[in-house]
């Protein structure tokens, strides 16, 4: 890559840095979900005898995360720095397909819109699997236009493998391309080297899973229930993100304009078909949270540049349309800016029974019990077990209640939906309440509705 033939995406990448430099402080706290991939990796990189472990997770991002921690580096600036180079990489990856699919103006376009859309920007160091797995799934679809098809199957995998939800967009990589090649010569050929490609990384999990669990298929059983008992907070009508979406950039609704500028052939089937049919998929879902958009963001964007250029060729007056469409980008990354004064924010350094857990296990040491993974950020102690769902706390308390030594609990943790949604919960949380009766209580702390607790064995 020559540096004078790019410097438009340089400068919109090192915007992007500068503008995550600019709300670093925004970011003290860490998400549940973060916490739980940091921890992840500490268990990995330690054989065990750290950290945390979730079977429901995918294991590609905590594997990356823990190399950090394994190296002595800060697990959480580290996690961080990762989650940021990911936001960049998509933003980059985004602009090369926009400049082999259509021009360098919609790649660069597509790529400005991807960096300073609120939610890319807000989570692009919040740790999460979106934003990498995004990645992946565009340097899957870059193969795709390579003609790499080992290339394109690998990297679809992996990033299945980094966010298992990745399958529903890329579905729409696959269809046109089973469509368009099927009379192909060389289809087969092509056709197993993407099997092979996609195959490497599901399979070496499975295994993983067999040598775990003994069940390949234990990890999707688990997010399937946790999904269906656990999402209910998040639930949401049908024309969520839809709205989401416009309100996120109002440049979206030249989407509409997609059937005068669609173009016939496999790859603008493949951008489009990608996020429509995820979107339809996560519509006909319960929770939902904008976040997971960010899985189709790029695409999206790439439409929408070349609906905008396309619009902006029929225009009479191109220096008039250029100012004004520049005035709208300022308005626009305006609001996006405000929007993070908007965020409803209570950091966790003003919760003082909160950060009582946390210090609690920097000096004690035993069968850690904790009702969220946060509680174990701060410690490299290993957590025997997570007190997250109904089902799973029931099995760790019937296996292991004689076990635990620690108990570190907090009732706002386990918020029990209806009995529609998991007719176990209550009594589960009642059986979890008198096994802990068992226990000294050594800490309690109440804060408006919730109430922190330490709870530690009774030893004779």
């Amino acid at each position: 890559m020559r540096l004078k033939n790019n410097i438009g995406i340089i400068i919109i990448m090192l915007a992007f840095i500068c503008a995550n430099a600019l709300f670093i402080n925004f970011y003290k706290d860490v998400w549940w979900d973060s916490s739980v991939y940091i921890s992840m990796g500490k268990y990995i990189f330690s054989s065990g005898k750290s950290g945390l472990w979730e079977e429901s997770r995918p294991l590609i991002f905590p594997f990356i995360l823990g190399i950090g921690w394994k190296l002595g580096f800060d697990a959480i600036y580290f996690a961080r720095i990762v989650s940021v180079v990911f936001a960049v990489l998509t933003i980059f990856m985004t602009y090369r397909i926009g400049l082999n699919l259509f021009s360098k103006k919609i790649g660069l376009l597509a790529a400005f819109f991807t960096a300073f859309s609120f939610n890319f920007l807000f989570f692009s160091s919040n740790i999460l699997t979106e934003i990498p797995s995004a990645f992946f799934a565009l340097l899957a679809f870059y193969f795709f236009l390579s003609n790499k098809f080992f290339l394109m199957g690998l990297f679809s995998g992996i990033a299945v493998m980094t966010r298992f939800f990745q399958v529903f967009a890329l579905l729409g990589l696959y269809i046109p391309f089973l469509i368009y090649f099927y009379k192909k010569p060389n289809f087969h050929k092509r056709l197993f080297y993407i099997t092979i490609g996609f195959l490497l990384p599901i399979v070496l999990y499975l295994l993983v899973n067999h040598y775990l669990y003994h069940d390949m298929l234990l990890p999707y059983k688990t997010q399937s229930y946790l999904a269906r008992t656990t999402g209910w907070p998040m639930y949401k009508e049908g024309g969520f993100y839809i709205t989401g979406l416009l309100k996120e950039n109002f440049f979206l609704i030249l989407l509409f304009f997609l059937p005068f500028a669609f173009q016939r052939n496999p790859a603008f089937y493949s951008i489009f078909l990608s996020p429509l049919i995820y979107i339809v998929i996560f519509t006909l879902v319960k929770q939902k949270e904008m976040r997971f958009m960010l899985l189709v963001l790029p695409f999206l964007y790439l439409l929408t540049s070349h609906c905008l250029l396309e619009i902006y060729k029929k225009i009479r007056y191109k220096k008039t349309a250029l100012a004004l469409f520049c005035i709208i980008c300022v308005f626009w990354i305006s609001t996006v800016f405000e929007s993070f004064n908007e965020v409803n924010y209570i950091s966790q350094a003003d919760d003082e029974g909160f950060l009582q857990l946390q210090n609690y296990l920097k000096d004690n040491k035993g069968n850690v019990w904790i009702t969220n993974p946060l509680y174990a950020l701060h410690s490299d102690i290993k957590i025997s077990g997570l007190l997250y769902s109904s089902q799973q706390m029931i099995n760790l308390i019937s296996k292991d209640k004689d076990k635990a030594d620690i108990v570190l609990f907090n009732n706002c943790d386990l918020p029990c939906p209806s009995a529609e949604i998991d007719t176990l919960c209550e009594e589960n949380v009642k059986i979890l309440q008198s096994t802990l009766a068992k226990f000294k209580k050594v800490y309690e702390k109440e804060k408006g509705s919730c109430r922190y607790e330490i709870y530690r064995r009774i030893t004779s």
